[in-house]
């Protein structure tokens, strides 16, 4: 089944009849319990009803059923009274219920014989246990998003989650300092399944584009970090908001904060000084201006909320300058000139929640904004082999147009039956422009000695390139019917993904400057690399799923079952690519089902009531999950040869490699080697193909599995502790197969690592496992993507255990936060003895070529110390309106790696002959396997203070906070390209910041 195509942004817009989901039940309250008699006996047919100013129908209800149990469900977060009624006997009233999304709470009464008019009434603590759902969740109400020290960035809920792991070191975040990028993981999983939320429909972008969340309009956020159900595709982190409604009072709120570069410290030291670090971190500027306004158009009837905000954040980049001597070939850092980013972003939105008849709400919500990341990539230097940017070599990405439109609608038809459904649309503009320093003649050079790009961008992203200009159009709906008793809640429903990459005509053949890039050794050239320009892709990706969860509770066991199928299938239109500098005009045909994979994903899980009273839940889950994926997998016109590299040496010095680039002449010409790959240029000999087991099959897509055990136990009231063991394991993985060689076409050799005392063992020993393709098959490339399984075993592998406790205390008082111990295991050791064979890593990379084929590289199993975190938050009132809050991190230091360019001399005593790629060739090894050593670990402390003033209904704020308190420095990013400034810092943690803060509330 496939969704066809919205082709406008009107008809979205428009769309208010539609059936749309105004809270997905993974992002509501449920409100459950058994009601009994003074003996003990089961009470069917009790009224129940919850009342709320968030609800704008005011009271919900339901009948206990024939075991006296009920069950509310899609509640909106606030404070409750439950009242229980029936006729002959007192009625029972419990009041002051907070209660946060995505928790059931527990509710019981006892019922006693007595006046229809008599009423007992509790003042009830809102539970902390939840004894029904098998979801592991941080739930963050708007009072704590305004009370502890942090941006509301999605990104920085890592630093607050114990277990959460950047998908980049360099986005750990000093009082806004790092924008609003900020994908993570946490339980062994993967960065990219990070999804975000908005009333429960998914709205994110897979990282191709930043869409920032205006933090005015939240009401709450909850992070799930497990046991999701079969509502949802992957097992990723969801971050899930709940927008502010308005209500029938008018209220609103204004808020600004800034920082700046008088209001930072310096916290460079003299061990950062002897590793070649200049300069500390400094802010540029921080800022943030908005406000929101809410109410009633008509009371009960219709409500409003709207919101702007403008926020930014500009940050100097440590040790890199501007090039003195852009325009030429060569860098010159510019000391007057530090590099600097500028993120901005603007955003507007709009909300109306209207009651249409008594059971009818529909819910309508638009957000427009204007963003940059501008250059794009200069903070985010990370991973194994961290390349510093001269800014010059980036490019601004500017996304505009970039909205969100949404409608919804939900009806409880009875007491038992509730229907939902949604659409939304996230529709992105992204244009990639070079920097006013960057000429369009300007070509990127990498220098080895330097482990520097500086020049221009050469990005081969087919979707995008380095200057080229993309749109993205995701529309999602969804429809679920509910049937909910006292025992049962009963969902199923359908959940439409369809992605759209286009349609832009792609004829600029400088989407890389002159489609071409020079690797330097210092100011030697070395090689060239052509690309075939001009980039670009087109296709539209439709994922359907169909889905089952019941929750079944029998006295004190809920079992939750369900059952979720899921369908991925893209397709291709017919392309056309211009012509390019080495590249002919390209032509390719539409093709379907690229891929084609149907998949059945159950989740299981139970949740024990131990005692049956509510306060000890014994919990277990396990689930099987696919990624959130878009895009094809096999388009023709990503399958060409994008990019062929040939040594280059420079006999006349003039810096211009004289010979023939392109595949017309692929053999050794003028100063040039041989073309790296034969395939560049053409169309009709694809570089790429996929066997079928890589685009169709049952089951066959890549997946994970997911389990938990974990035990929940109030320690007193307000307070509870929550120990869970958790494994994490992948399969499905993919490995690309080189078949025009094979193991008998390569020839291994061993190098002599530097003797150096910050290498394994002080260096100096020998490294092997390494290969050179035999002179004869040098540029042959005939890959097939194939399921790995057809080679041997790959394994991914996460355990571990948490603990955390969470508590409320005095008068908005609040702890949360505990400890996470894991560790990821990989194994592709399957490939060590076919060097023809390149692993999948997960999901949708591969192994560099330039591991070792050892078991010390491909059995990765990192010490348990570097998975360990210590996190938490607290708030603590004060008197006279003063409070004080803070968060703690305490995490793993990042990988150290050694990415070493070994010449040709050094390589061809053991290879007994010259690299292939010819006398001047570099190979590029790994002198250290990953995970094996890493930085000291990173210790952040931010610690606000609060004073609150009270003027009639306007409530003001002020806000000083003081980030990175003891000015720790720990590396976020280094040079590892080995050789004279490895291990100098390219980015460490800013040091102390303080910032100040005013809000408005009334």
């Amino acid at each position: 089944m496939k969704v066809q195509p919205i082709a406008r942004l009107v008809v979205v817009s428009c769309l208010w009849l539609l059936p749309a989901t105004a809270r997905a039940q993974v992002a509501s309250v449920t409100i459950a319990g058994v009601v009994k008699d003074t003996t003990g006996a089961v009470m069917p047919g009790v009224t129940v009803e919850a009342a709320s100013p968030a609800l704008i129908e005011k009271v919900r209800s339901v009948i206990t059923d024939a075991q006296g149990q009920y069950k509310i469900v899609d509640l909106a977060a606030g404070t409750y009274t439950v009242t229980f009624s029936l006729a002959g006997f007192s009625a029972v009233k419990h009041e002051g219920l907070e209660l946060t999304t995505g928790f059931t709470a527990t509710v019981n009464a006892e019922l006693k014989v007595g006046a229809v008019e008599e009423t007992v009434t509790v003042s009830s603590a809102a539970p902390v246990v939840d004894t029904q759902n098998i979801r592991q969740q941080t739930s963050l109400a708007r009072g704590t998003l305004d009370a502890i020290p942090t941006t509301k960035r999605l990104g920085q809920f890592a630093s607050i989650i114990p277990g959460a792991v950047y998908s980049n070191p360099t986005l750990q975040d000093v009082g806004g300092t790092q924008g609003e990028g900020g994908q993570f993981a946490v339980h062994g999983g993967v960065a990219g399944d990070l999804v975000t939320s908005v009333d429960g429909m998914n709205q994110s972008l897979q990282g191709l584009g930043i869409y920032s969340f205006n933090s005015q309009t939240f009401q709450e956020v909850v992070v799930e970090t497990s046991g999701a159900s079969a509502e949802n595709s992957s097992g990723g982190v969801r971050v899930n908001i709940v927008p502010k409604d308005g209500g029938n009072i008018v209220s609103g709120n204004f808020n600004t904060s800034y920082s700046g570069p008088k209001l930072q410290s310096d916290n460079l030291t003299d061990e950062l000084r002897d590793r070649g670090l200049t300069t500390s971190a400094s802010i540029r500027k921080s800022y943030d201006v908005g406000g929101g306004l809410g109410g009633p158009i008509e009371k009960d009837k219709l409500w409003f909320f709207t919101a702007a905000r403008a926020w930014g954040a500009s940050q100097y980049q440590q040790g890199s300058y501007y090039n003195l001597t852009q325009g030429t070939l060569f860098y010159t850092p510019d000391p007057s000139r530090l590099s600097h980013n500028n993120e901005y972003f603007r955003d507007v939105s709009l909300r109306l929640t209207w009651q249409a008849a008594q059971k009818h709400k529909i819910v309508f919500s638009y957000s427009q904004q204007n963003n940059c990341s501008c250059p794009f990539g200069l903070l985010g230097v990370g991973g194994a082999t961290a390349i510093k940017p001269a800014p010059e070599a980036l490019g601004e990405h500017h996304y505009n147009p970039n909205v969100l439109p949404l409608v919804s609608w939900s009806f409880p038809a009875t007491n038992r039956i509730l229907f939902e459904a949604a659409v939304s649309a996230n529709i992105l503009g992204e244009n990639s422009r070079r920097l006013p320093e960057t000429g369009v003649n300007d070509i990127s050079v990498t220098d080895l000695s330097a482990n520097r790009v500086y020049g221009s961008s050469a990005t081969n992203l087919i979707w995008s390139g380095s200057y080229n200009q993309m749109t993205l159009h995701q529309y999602h709906q969804r429809f679920a019917t509910s049937y909910i008793t006292g025992t049962h809640a009963f969902k199923t429903g359908i959940d439409l993904n369809q992605y759209i990459r286009g349609p832009e005509e792609f004829n600029d053949p400088n989407t890389v400057n002159g489609a071409r890039a020079y690797t330097f050794r210092g100011t030697t050239p070395v090689s060239v690399t052509i690309y075939a320009t001009p980039f670009g892709i087109r296709d539209t990706t439709h994922s359907t799923a169909a889905f089952a969860q019941d929750q079944w509770t029998i006295r004190k066991l809920t079992l939750n079952m369900g059952l979720r199928y899921d369908a991925l299938n893209a397709s291709v239109p017919a392309q056309h690519l211009g012509a390019g500098y080495f590249a002919p005009a390209r032509d390719f045909p539409a093709v379907s089902n690229v891929p084609d994979f149907k998949n059945l994903n159950p989740r299981l899980g139970a949740a024990y009531d131990l005692f049956g009273n509510g306060k000890t839940a014994l919990k277990a889950s396990l689930g099987r999950y696919i990624p959130y994926t878009v895009g094809s997998t096999s388009n023709p016109a990503n399958n060409q040869a994008q990019t062929a590299t040939r040594t280059w040496t420079d006999s006349n010095g003039n810096y211009v490699p004289d010979c023939v680039l392109d595949a017309s002449v692929p053999g050794i010409n003028g100063e040039c080697g041989k073309l790296s790959n034969a395939n560049f240029g053409q169309v009709i000999t694809p570089n790429t193909v996929f066997a079928n087991d890589a685009l169709t099959g049952f089951n066959k897509q890549f997946y994970n599995w997911q389990g938990s055990v974990s035990v929940q136990q109030q320690l007193r009231e307000g307070m509870a502790l929550n120990v869970g063991y958790f494994r994490t394991w992948y399969g499905g993985f993919l490995a690309t197969d080189n078949l025009a060689v094979g193991p008998a076409d390569f020839d291994t050799y061993c190098i002599t690592a530097p003797v150096d005392a910050r290498l394994p063992g002080g260096g100096g020993n020998q490294i092997c496992g390494l290969y050179d393709v035999k002179p004869a098959q040098f540029g042959l490339v005939t890959n097939q993507v194939t399921q790995a399984s057809n080679y041997g075993s790959q394994t991914q592998v996460y355990n571990g255990v948490d603990v955390n406790l969470s508590a409320r205390f005095l008068h908005g008082g609040q702890f949360a936060g505990g400890m996470s111990i894991g560790r990821t295991v990989t194994d592709n050791c399957y490939v060590n003895n076919d060097p023809s064979i390149v692993p999948q890593l997960a999901p949708g990379g591969s192994a560099t070529v330039t591991d070792p084929r050892t078991s010390a590289y491909c059995h990765v199993n990192p010490s348990w110390a570097s998975g360990t975190q210590v996190k938490f938050l607290v708030v603590y009132p004060l008197p006279w309106k003063l409070q004080t809050s803070a968060t703690y991190q305490n995490i793993a230091g990042i990988p150290v790696t050694a990415s070493y360019p070994a010449t040709n001399a050094q390589i061809a005593p053991s290879l007994g002959r010259n690299l292939s790629a010819g006398p001047t060739a570099t190979a590029t090894l790994a002198l250290i396997p990953a995970n094996s050593q890493f930085e000291d670990r990173l210790q952040q402390v931010d610690l606000r203070f609060s004073r609150t003033f009270q003027a009639s209904k306007l409530r003001v704020r002020g806000n000083f906070d003081i980030y990175n308190i003891l000015n720790e420095t720990a590396v976020l990013s280094d040079n590892l390209g080995y050789g004279s400034q490895w291990l100098t810092p390219f980015q460490i943690l800013p040091g102390r910041l303080l910032k100040f803060s005013v809000q408005l509330d009334f």
